[in-house]
């Protein structure tokens, strides 16, 4: 939705839309005082408005409706994602976000050839929030880096544990709930990782064929999205 923006400052019952959002607001889709717009915040909600005032760098909104966004539900899905290159990187946050994927955490491999530092992490961020106004969610998936030695615990929590293995042949089966998979790099898992992650997750077969990680993702996600149910 072209006139959806994302805002972060609230104050009692007016909204602040700032930054580049503004701009978006007065340059671009040409807003004035009265016009009606949504906006989100990331707690789920969509934010029904009308422009009151529009200042310098701001604009001033009064809300008229809260209600829960359309999209929202009730699993969380976790994709534990190989650091990639930046192109093939952005390309799968984006997919990723409009799959409705609660969290995507980033971690180093043995065979990745890229690293991400807290500049292209934030930018990161910033495709993640543009993604949730493209596809109409009120929350925003969220973007962080692990250790790859950390996921083991991390990943714990969900009963359902997933790693897409090139050379695996297990198929995906019905489960109900919240689930996580695990993504490899350009250059899939060492022989190390392989045995690592098959302790604590289930190797699962994408396709016969080797898919790029951006694509492998995607993939994976909705696969298990297709078998799986909300609990």
């Amino acid at each position: 939705m072209d006139n959806r923006y994302y805002f972060h400052e609230y104050q009692d019952d007016f909204v602040i839309i700032s930054s580049q959002e503004f701009q978006h607001l007065t340059k671009v889709r040409r807003c004035k005082v009265g016009d009606s717009i949504v906006a989100f915040n990331g707690d789920g909600y969509d934010y029904h408005l009308v422009i009151k005032e529009i200042k310098k760098d701001k604009a001033i909104c009064s809300i008229i409706k809260k209600e829960l966004n359309h999209a929202m539900q009730d699993r969380r899905i976790t994709v534990y994602l190989a650091m990639i290159k930046n192109d093939a990187l952005s390309t799968a946050i984006d997919n990723l976000a409009e799959l409705n994927v609660s969290h995507v955490k980033l971690f180093k491999s043995a065979n990745s050839v890229a690293s991400i530092d807290e500049n292209k992490l934030n930018k990161l961020k910033s495709y993640s929030i543009q993604a949730s106004k493209q596809c109409e969610r009120a929350d925003i998936m969220d973007v962080s880096i692990i250790d790859k030695r950390q996921i083991k615990e991390d990943i714990s929590v969900y009963k359902n544990r997933f790693f897409a293995y090139e050379n695996s042949t297990q198929k995906i089966t019905k489960f109900s709930g919240d689930f996580a998979v695990i993504i490899g790099p350009e250059g899939g898992f060492s022989s190390d990782e392989v045995e690592f992650f098959s302790s604590f997750a289930k190797n699962i077969s994408l396709s016969k064929t080797i898919l790029r990680a951006e694509v492998a993702c995607v993939s994976a996600v909705s696969a298990l999205k297709a078998v799986s149910y909300e609990s």
